[in-house]
């Protein structure tokens, strides 16, 4: 199953009494939402090294009921044709990924466990195995493939252009919608040259309190050393098994 289609199912949230969000929603893949989406895939994949740094809150429900957003820093480094690294910090333990030379690692300094596979040498495949035959779960997954459009819509959904009048820290951004089946999703992709998405909000709108992951992000060009995606293990550390791998 393609990523798109698996991954996917993303939404709108409307405000109500919106005149031009109301009108928006009468069309089901509105053209200029389509651009935008086209424009901002072309200018992620023109670039073979980048970073992308992101501040990242993801909605959880406490025993009383409460939601509450839980934040992490997120950094993302690719070198394509075949190499990713992943870091998310949650204020007190980190998460790696890496991905090179067809070998696939997960570390986590909470246990200081790591787990390693082998995948595809390409990025586009070592990513779609890893979530169709791993069950890897990646932050941002959608953005580690070169086009990055593609796991954010799916034949069935609705793609909606809400505005281009909308401000993330001081850029002025295209604001976008896809509706779908499970997800909402909303996407703010920079107006001009440089049509990064800057901050994007999914909502879980069947699971209890439709929580919301939400990130803002900074993208940029790199001279990236090889040697940050070869994995080292630290002193102490301990190797498991993926589940399911022999």
């Amino acid at each position: 199953m393609k990523f798109g289609v698996k991954l996917t199912a993303m939404v709108l949230l409307i405000i109500a009494g919106s005149s031009n969000i109301a009108s928006a929603a009468e069309n089901q893949k509105d053209p200029r939402a389509l651009d935008v989406l086209a424009r901002m895939a072309a200018y992620t994949e023109s670039m073979d090294q980048l970073i992308i740094k992101g501040e990242v809150f993801a909605d959880a429900r406490l025993n009383a009921g409460l939601l509450v957003a839980n934040p992490s820093e997120l950094t993302i480094k690719i070198d394509r044709p075949g190499s990713i690294y992943v870091e998310k910090f949650d204020g007190l333990y980190t998460r790696k990924i890496y991905i090179h030379k067809g070998n696939l690692t997960i570390f986590n300094t909470e246990n200081n466990f790591y787990a390693r596979a082998e995948v595809p040498e390409d990025i586009e495949n070592a990513m779609q195995y890893a979530l169709d035959e791993l069950d890897l779960e990646t932050p941002l997954s959608e953005f580690l493939f070169a086009d990055s459009a593609i796991g954010l819509i799916s034949d069935q959904d609705t793609v909606l252009y809400l505005s281009d009048k909308s401000r993330i820290r001081g850029v002025d951004c295209h604001h976008l919608a896809v509706r779908g089946a499970e997800i909402d999703l909303q996407l703010w992709v920079e107006e001009g040259d440089n049509p990064a998405p800057r901050k994007i909000s999914m909502t879980m709108k069947w699971e209890g309190g439709s929580p919301r992951h939400t990130a803002l992000l900074e993208w940029a060009a790199a001279d990236l050393d090889p040697k940050i995606f070869d994995f080292k293990a630290p002193e102490g550390a301990q190797e498991i098994r993926f589940v399911g791998s022999e």
